[in-house]
């Protein structure tokens, strides 16, 4: 016999849980109600109980959760908006594209440019052998 006939069988065979209130002749599953009767409260004898994880989830506060998950996304958010700006974070380095001080331009280094100063011109200087003339 296959896994999914063998499942299928198993599912068949299972008897539906449904228990019936005699005080407000209401049918319901008690699975998801507790074991108890949504209208009256009560109790059916021998309901199953919701398993552990469905417990544990119904106490877990998931507005809560998704809040914290927001707000520390958008936080993740606006830092790499930051250091994709070349902002420096100081909790973080430098940003990639951010060249050293030796690279950068003479106007950010505020150092004088030879081709800004008049002065600065470039002469040929004199051979020091004797130039022959034919």
């Amino acid at each position: 016999m296959s896994t999914i006939a063998w499942n299928a069988a198993r599912l068949r065979k299972r008897r539906s849980a449904r228990a019936f209130c005699e005080l407000d002749g209401w049918s319901f599953d008690p699975r998801y109600t507790e074991g108890r009767c949504p209208i009256c409260g009560w109790v059916a004898p021998g309901a199953p109980e919701a398993p552990l994880w469905l417990t544990l989830a119904r106490r877990f506060e998931w507005e809560l959760a998704g809040l914290v998950v927001l707000i520390a996304a958008l936080a993740l958010i606006a830092v790499t908006v930051i250091h994709a700006a070349g902002y420096r974070v100081p909790w973080f380095g430098a940003p990639v594209h951010a060249a050293p001080v030796t690279i950068a331009s003479q106007a950010r280094t505020n150092a004088p440019s030879p081709s800004n100063n008049p002065k600065a011109t470039i002469s040929p200087r004199p051979s020091s052998s004797p130039s022959r003339t034919p």
